[in-house]
């Protein structure tokens, strides 16, 4: 789902994020998700959600907490999916901190495509110290977001 993400913008000052996603109808994870309709599941809204909401509660975590954090989606709350997604699609993403502390940070996520909210959530991203076999795993994350925020 990574490479689904094109873009992101991080203000961690004001605990917000926003992301774009476009979501190509041939993808081989839409295989079966319907065919002749393709559709993007619920599940996989959701994820791309947490793609944009998980950096956004690390460097809030950095910022308001002083704490290096790897966040991990840990629970969703309200998920409401207010219209099915056809695709191709293009969507964009906005996430707001909600309470937050050492443990987890909570996160107000909706996506739209176009004018229209297709989701609204919760997120509760657990914020875990690193392990130091992460390492390697965190680098790459972290190139991957970097990657999001340059321009295309």
């Amino acid at each position: 789902m990574f490479e689904l993400i094109q873009s992101i913008s991080i203000d961690a000052a004001a605990g917000v994020s926003s992301g774009e996603a476009i979501v190509p109808a041939d993808h081989p994870l839409f295989a079966d998700h319907f065919p002749g309709t393709p559709l993007l599941p619920g599940s996989l809204l959701i994820e791309l959600a947490a793609q944009i909401a998980g950096p956004l509660a690390e460097q809030v975590s950095k910022l308001r907490l002083d704490l290096d954090r790897w966040s991990l989606l840990g629970m969703i709350r309200n998920a409401r999916f207010l219209r099915p997604v056809l695709l191709p699609a293009t969507l964009v993403f906005n996430a707001q901190v909600g309470r937050f502390e050492s443990s987890s940070i909570a996160l107000a996520v909706d996506a739209y495509e176009g004018e229209q909210v297709v989701m609204r959530a919760e997120l509760v991203m657990m914020m875990f110290e690193a392990a130091p076999e992460w390492d390697a795993a965190i680098r790459a994350r972290y190139e991957r977001v970097d990657s999001w925020k340059r321009p295309a």
